[in-house]
């Protein structure tokens, strides 16, 4: 489980080998380093140098996030998985006619899920048809340089989105209130709480490159930036879909409160009831099990054996040479 620390003033600390936890109002309890996947700092807290100590020895990693649900800072064990020849090899492969083809395809998988999120909306809508007719021209670009490849790929991508984003603003019921995808910040609820979402997988992406030895500020497409883990954007294409129904099931099932949001100047925002709401869904959504890929298993478990095929993928062409 993801342990979630979002009251404001919490202390944490390490007691006969627990995380022993105690709330501003004097309760408090033990967890099982066991039980812990990973820590989720959401609010200002104090968590102790043997907490710290204590994740670290049974690799969970401990999260700090924004308020946009992004996360900002990340410490964990100091033994970084991924052997010196892997790393090495991962740099050179974005000079490879292999970086497209694999890029392509990720876009590809996202594109699909895409358009079977409009199918379960309305199945024939148009707007599939035009997705489709841009696949062909993302497979033409698999065999070229991806640094010539980066610019028109892009730009197909772009237009399946506006495709893809123009079908949801018409499909989506009223009451959703979403007329087209704005970032961060959100100008509506619908994308504030999809940024949120996507701030959560993201670190979900994230974590599966490092368990796989990959070194995630090494990017493919998306341009190394200082301190920032671009293969993460790279990979998260292809599950963005995923998050994106998870949210759509919760406004078809009226689930979603406008309680959850605040707004200021800049735009809309999760709030701590928001949060309270999204938090535990994604992480029971993480464990839901689906079919992809031609196997069943949970949302983690996919996005982490991707990440494990790439690493094997660059292990193969090693081993080539």
């Amino acid at each position: 489980m993801q342990l979630v620390l979002d009251t404001k003033d919490l202390k944490v600390d390490r007691r006969r080998n627990l995380f022993f936890i105690e709330a501003p109002d004097g309760t408090t309890r033990s967890v099982s380093p066991r039980k812990v996947t990973s820590i989720a700092v959401t609010q200002p807290c104090w968590i102790s140098a043997g907490a710290v100590e204590l994740a670290a020895l049974h690799e969970i990693p401990i999260l700090y996030f924004n308020f946009l649900g992004k996360a900002v800072a990340r410490l964990s064990s100091p033994y970084f998985g991924s052997i010196a020849t892997l790393r090495r090899r991962q740099a050179l492969f974005h000079d490879t006619p292999d970086a497209t083809h694999w890029m392509v395809g990720l876009y590809l998988l996202k594109s699909e899920q895409q358009a079977e999120n409009l199918r379960r909306l309305k199945p024939g809508h148009n707007a599939i048809g035009q997705m489709k007719n841009l696949w062909k021209r993302l497979e033409a670009l698999a065999g070229t340089p991806l640094r010539e490849a980066a610019a028109p790929l892009m730009a197909a991508e772009a237009v399946i989105a506006r495709y893809y984003w123009q079908a949801l603003s018409e499909l989506l019921p009223a009451h959703c209130d979403f007329e087209k995808r704005s970032r961060q910040p959100a100008q509506d609820d619908f994308n504030a709480a999809l940024n949120y979402l996507y701030g959560m997988l993201y670190t979900t992406v994230e974590s599966g490159l490092f368990a796989a030895g990959l070194d995630p500020h090494l990017g493919l497409l998306h341009a190394d930036e200082y301190n920032k883990p671009v293969l993460a954007f790279d990979f998260i294409e292809p599950f963005r879909p995923w998050a994106d129904w998870l949210l759509i099931q919760q406004y078809l099932d009226h689930k979603v409160r406008a309680a959850f949001f605040q707004r200021n100047t800049a735009g809309v925002f999760l709030n701590k009831a928001g949060k309270a709401f999204f938090i535990p869904l994604f992480n029971q959504w993480l464990r839901s099990e689906r079919a992809w890929a031609n196997k069943k298993t949970s949302v983690k478990n996919h996005i982490y054996q991707l990440a494990g095929r790439f690493a094997n993928k660059l292990r193969a062409l090693n081993d080539s040479e």
